[in-house]
């Protein structure tokens, strides 16, 4: 070759090569910049890619930092990610998919809230800090994936949970149900935790100390509410923005609701509750109707991942049924829905939940304990030796009929026995204490045996019994109801100025 056309070629080879890496490195550069770094914090994202990877410069995705990005489709992230904060992915319009890696172990609140399109998510072994409303308002999320090594979390019935059960972080939008029990050993809900569930029309939650803020704020078709004993407290909008609300189950033990629980909710919806009952007041106050029965009855149950993949449709039609006192509903009361396996609830004894029937009762499943099942031939009992029948230990047990107490008892726990079927009470000497509630709308309760032996009475320990309604309609009864150790538990008429000298104490609640 001329070594005049080879000086000449060289340079030329030379220059094309620096052209060609200078353009690879721009190109990366460019790509890199995209993402606003700084200490192992992503801030902000100015790319358009519709299949993301975080970098592995990233230990932290910042607050907000893809809040209402509309490119990204399918989201991974590297395995330096250990955090992702709150409202970081938040209303991300055209988001599927999302890959948490095992390193992250924390999700913020509403980190992936308001994502409608996303429909697949894998959570890693890591996580364990779980924040309100993660996925709130993803309206296409029916399940996540959970990783088996994880021992933070469980993801069961299209819900998220802790280890334990004991606390319900997230309901999923995208499930199927039409109508949702909470199981029964949830203690605590999270903020917004069934927010913008669009098919859900009926829930059944079991008794916590109380409702939290936004809890089921936001469901439009959310038509019927059983909330059970011992809920205690209702927060700030827990309810708020169900314009289809008709009913709100409310026992005897709700004793706060926040002025903002039901806001924007029908003015018609009516409060099942006790009369005298603080929630009957809170309704009289905001001027909402009160009954003493369900104006609706509904199914709460839950499906199993076999049933909702075989279903052709959400289950939702059939789920509540027509007011109280039309035709349809006096043709609908007591038929079996074929439809579903749940049971109807009403509100005066039925077992509420995904319950099998044994002997023409309900029971509810409680997996993984030992329990028996007793069909009313049987009388349970507190184990020997022990002297307190817990609160609630028999609630709502209609298969109860009588009850053989131990000879050692002393306390009887609040609302113990109240709404079961208990048609005598006959109390052993050393009964020193009833509850609240204890006896509560035992309405075949007919014969009291009250000992000398006891001293304090809960409010409304034996209301709403035939043995009260007889003493309370009998002209000729005294006007005052004195029991055991000279325990007032009743007055007719007018307060009075002076009392029997018979008593000696007053039970709760009697002058309220």
């Amino acid at each position: 070759m001329d070594k005049r056309r080879l000086i000449i070629l060289i340079p030329g080879l030379a220059l094309l090569l620096a052209l060609l890496i200078g353009g690879i490195y721009s190109a990366q550069a460019s790509s890199a910049g995209d993402f606003n770094v700084v200490d192992g914090v992503l801030y902000s994202y100015n790319g358009t890619d519709a299949k993301l990877l975080i970098p592995d410069s990233v230990e932290k995705v910042a607050n907000s930092a893809f809040e209402g990005n509309s490119f990204i489709q399918e989201l991974s992230f590297s395995p330096s990610v250990t955090e992702i904060g709150d409202c970081a992915f938040k209303n991300c319009t055209a988001l599927r998919s999302v890959s948490i890696p095992d390193s992250v172990t924390k999700l913020g609140d509403s980190a992936f809230w308001g994502c409608p399109l996303l429909s697949s998510v894998s959570l890693g072994a890591g996580l364990r800090d779980f924040g309100c409303g993660v996925f709130s308002d993803c309206e296409s999320l029916g399940t996540v994936i959970l990783s088996s090594a994880n021992t933070y979390l469980t993801v069961s019935d299209s819900a998220i949970f802790n280890k334990e059960m004991t606390r319900l972080y997230q309901y999923l939008d995208g499930a199927l149900y039409g109508s949702y029990g909470v199981p029964g050993n949830v203690e605590f809900i999270d903020r917004y935790a069934f927010w913008g569930a669009d098919r859900l029309q009926a829930v059944s939650v079991p008794g916590m100390k109380q409702i939290p803020d936004y809890a089921f704020a936001g469901c439009p078709n959310l038509r019927s509410v059983v909330l059970q004993i011992p809920t205690y407290e209702i927060c700030v909008k827990a309810f708020s923005g169900c314009p289809n609300l008709a009913q709100v189950v409310m026992p005897e033990s709700v004793g706060r609701i926040h002025e903002t629980a039901f806001d924007d909710c029908p003015e018609n919806m009516y409060f099942i509750c006790d009369l005298y009952s603080y929630a009957q007041r809170y309704a009289d106050e905001h001027f909402y109707p009160t009954a003493a029965a369900p104006v609706y009855e509904v199914v709460v149950e839950t499906m199993s991942p076999e049933q909702i993949l075989k279903a052709d449709e959400p289950a939702v039609s059939g789920n509540v049924a027509p007011p109280v006192g039309s035709e349809a509903m006096a043709e609908y009361a007591g038929e079996e829905d074929p439809q579903h396996d749940g049971l109807r609830v009403t509100y005066d004894g039925v077992v509420l939940g995904n319950s099998p029937v044994v002997a023409d009762r309900a029971y509810v499943q409680m997996p993984g304990s030992d329990f028996t099942v007793h069909d009313g031939s049987e009388t349970p009992s507190p184990a020997a030796g022990e002297d307190v029948i817990p609160d609630h230990a028999h609630y709502l047990d209609q298969t109860l009929t009588s009850y053989d107490f131990p000879a050692n008892t002393k306390e009887i726990g609040d609302f113990a026995f109240a709404r079961t079927n208990l048609n005598v009470l006959n109390l052993p000497e050393g009964v020193t204490s009833i509850g609240e509630g204890a006896f509560y709308h035992c309405d075949q309760l007919s014969e009291v045996n009250i000992p000398s032996t006891v001293t304090h009475i809960g409010k409304n320990a034996l209301n709403y019994t035939p043995w009260y309604s007889a003493w309370f309609n009998d002209e000729n009864s005294d006007k005052f109801l004195i029991v055991g150790d000279g325990v007032l538990i009743a007055v007719k008429g007018d307060r009075p100025e002076t009392l029997p000298s018979t008593v000696k104490h007053i039970a709760d609640g009697v002058f309220e």
